[in-house]
């Protein structure tokens, strides 16, 4: 069966959805009640701000997902302006991995990145999936990179 990769539409919502469904069930956390329209709605919010690309078998199941944010940076005197990209979320079912289907769906959103100029491209990965990431070219950042999971008020709590 043939599968298509093609930016989201908004009427893709509820598909969508579905699979961030699927992936975090599979990853084990609890389901709860009303959270595709809860995250319908947010895609619905954040179309915009949020590229997103699904791969769609022939017979119109969607399969796979790419979302990313694109980050505009502001000139420096060291450089001009240059956006980046950050990958959010990327999953395909389990009955279309191993068949190359994660490669192509980055492959379109890269191309989609380098005609916007991007030059750097983030992600957070599982260990499953670490080594398609590696075969693209992506590697651990640089030292200089740091991140934090809460706001500075919670960790002033927390003192």
């Amino acid at each position: 069966m043939t599968i298509t990769i093609a930016r989201a539409r908004r009427d893709d919502a509820f598909a969508c959805a579905a699979l961030r469904l699927r992936s975090d069930l599979e990853e084990g956390h609890p389901n709860r009640a009303g959270f595709v329209t809860e995250y319908a709605d947010d895609f619905l919010s954040a179309f915009d701000e949020v590229p997103t690309w699904i791969a769609t078998r022939s017979d119109g199941t969607v399969v796979g997902i790419v979302q990313c944010a694109l980050v505009h940076r502001m000139p420096t005197l060291a450089r001009g302006a240059k956006p980046w990209l950050y990958v959010a979320f990327v999953f395909v079912v389990p009955d279309e991995r191993g068949a190359g289907l994660g490669e192509r769906m980055l492959r379109t959103v890269d191309a989609w990145a380098d005609a916007r100029g991007v030059e750097r491209m983030l992600l957070n990965t599982r260990p499953k999936a670490r080594p398609l990431y590696e075969r693209l070219g992506f590697g651990a950042p640089e030292e200089r990179h740091m991140h934090r999971d809460a706001p500075f008020a919670a960790t002033k709590e927390q003192r």
